[in-house]
């Protein structure tokens, strides 16, 4: 971006975020990208609880901050909703399983990398998403990369506040595949239904990143192999996270969901998407968190409050643009270099 272009052109993105190992690289490859500046990020509970969001969040901003090329300004960090808007709690037994006990697979048991913790306040998050959302308007991008409950909070209390937002896109839901947390739901939405639903209705330009497309986001664990500490330290991030993906599904690689999300939002051609009318189911049942998307041929235009559902991937850009922008920090070749 030149010195000298207005500051009305600068694109500005809040991203919301329970962290998590696929939030962590969500980061990396948001922070290395001159395409977006960053006033905020907000945590809130998901992957792990609130209260480890915002203190793995904090860590994760400095250490980025640590060892990007070329520098970025401090991105202070806020604290959001411990529970879903319903007062529902979550079993976190199978999350633990996928990203350690406390979210960061193995990255940070090194001490070294705890020498410091990025900026934090006291203030809430859906103030502050409001705030930006007043102050930015049309040039802020919300990204949401956990449960909707801190936006659903937000439209909330001000719902005249986003009016002219850019765009908002979700990492959540499914629209033509079973759920990966239940036969019905995909796990960010399965978190808080009901702020999911309230969001999905709202009649803002949504874009919704779900199971249709970050199923297929696969990134093989041997890309981290060599290099030097920052390469090291992704290896350590991602290492429960990959003996998890083994397990289950037999194969040495991780899914991308929470960075196709913030690519997305950087570059929406990597994805296909239709305009569709999305419900989510709120109720305590079986089918609670389903992403009821409407896909009957040529509706999209009729609906009331339409969302953009991706059901396409341009695979191969995806993970090009994701590598591209790994490569922007000291350590992922060897050090020195």
């Amino acid at each position: 971006m030149a010195e000298n272009q207005s500051e009305s052109l600068v694109r500005y993105a809040l991203v919301d975020c329970d962290p998590g190992v696929d939030d962590a690289l969500a980061l990396a490859i948001g922070f290395a990208s001159p395409f977006f500046r960053y006033d905020a990020v907000t945590t809130v509970h998901g992957n792990v609880s609130a209260r480890l969001a915002y203190r793995n969040a904090r860590r994760l901003v400095a250490f980025l901050r640590d060892h990007l090329e070329s520098p970025i300004p401090d991105v202070p960090v806020y604290p959001g909703a411990a529970l879903a808007l319903d007062g529902s709690r979550l079993n976190r037994s199978e999350s633990r399983m996928i990203h350690g006990p406390e979210g960061m697979g193995a990255m940070f048991d090194n001490k070294k990398r705890l020498r410091r913790l990025g900026r934090g306040s006291s203030k809430p998050a859906w103030e502050v998403i409001v705030e930006q959302a007043a102050r930015r308007g049309s040039a802020l991008t919300i990204i949401t990369l956990g449960p909707l409950t801190n936006l659903a909070l937000a439209l909330r209390r001000a719902p005249g506040a986003f009016s002219r937002v850019k765009r908002i896109v979700v990492m959540g839901g499914a629209a033509r595949m079973p759920g990966n947390v239940t036969p019905a739901a995909e796990f960010n939405i399965y978190c808080d239904p009901l702020a999911a639903k309230e969001v999905f209705s709202s009649g803002l330009p949504v874009t919704m990143v779900g199971l249709d497309v970050t199923r297929r986001a696969l990134w093989r664990v041997e890309e981290l192999e060599g290099g030097g500490s920052f390469r090291a330290a992704l290896r350590d991030l991602i290492r429960v996270y990959a003996r998890f993906s083994k397990k289950r599904r037999g194969a040495d690689d991780i899914t991308l969901h929470d960075p196709l999300a913030l690519a997305v939002a950087m570059k929406p051609d990597l994805v296909e998407t239709i305009p569709c009318r999305v419900d989510v189911d709120a109720s305590r049942g079986v089918a609670r968190g389903m992403t009821l998307v409407d896909l009957r041929e040529n509706r999209g235009a009729r609906v009331k409050n339409p969302v953009d559902v991706a059901l396409g991937l341009d695979l191969k850009g995806f993970l090009a643009f994701f590598i591209s922008h790994l490569r922007k920090y000291r350590g992922w070749d060897e050090d020195g270099k």
